[in-house]
């Protein structure tokens, strides 16, 4: 994908992944509703250790989301502010619109891995 250049089409691309961050946000509080409907079932000990496991991934996967919608919302006041995108964190850089991209990227992956993983254990 290309990243745009000017600011207005940077700032919709922003807001796109804004929108597609809050879609996984609300997938993952799906899937954890879910997953206890299962644990509430099934207690048997194996059975158990799974749903731990993606009790863990969605916590985990929740708050990388939180951050990253954060950072977005963030990168588009900017923008709308100055026209130019320069925002860094101590722990997680957003210096340019590349690292929004690739941190969406491994965002979208990274959640694509779990959603497949999760509808594999419900099935």
């Amino acid at each position: 994908m290309e990243i745009p250049t000017q600011s207005s089409d940077l700032q919709q691309q922003i807001n796109t992944w804004k929108s597609e961050v809050d879609n996984v946000r609300n997938d993952i509080r799906d899937m954890r509703g879910r997953l206890e409907q299962l644990a509430h079932k099934k207690t048997d000990p194996e059975m158990l250790v799974h749903v731990e496991h993606f009790q863990n991934q969605f916590i985990c996967q929740l708050e990388v989301a939180d951050e990253l919608f954060h950072d977005l919302k963030q990168s588009a006041k900017k923008l709308s502010n100055n026209g130019v995108l320069a925002i860094v964190h101590d722990d997680r850089p957003v210096d340019d619109a590349d690292t929004l991209y690739d941190r969406m990227e491994t965002f979208k992956k990274i959640y694509g891995e779990l959603k497949n993983e999760f509808d594999q254990f419900v099935k």
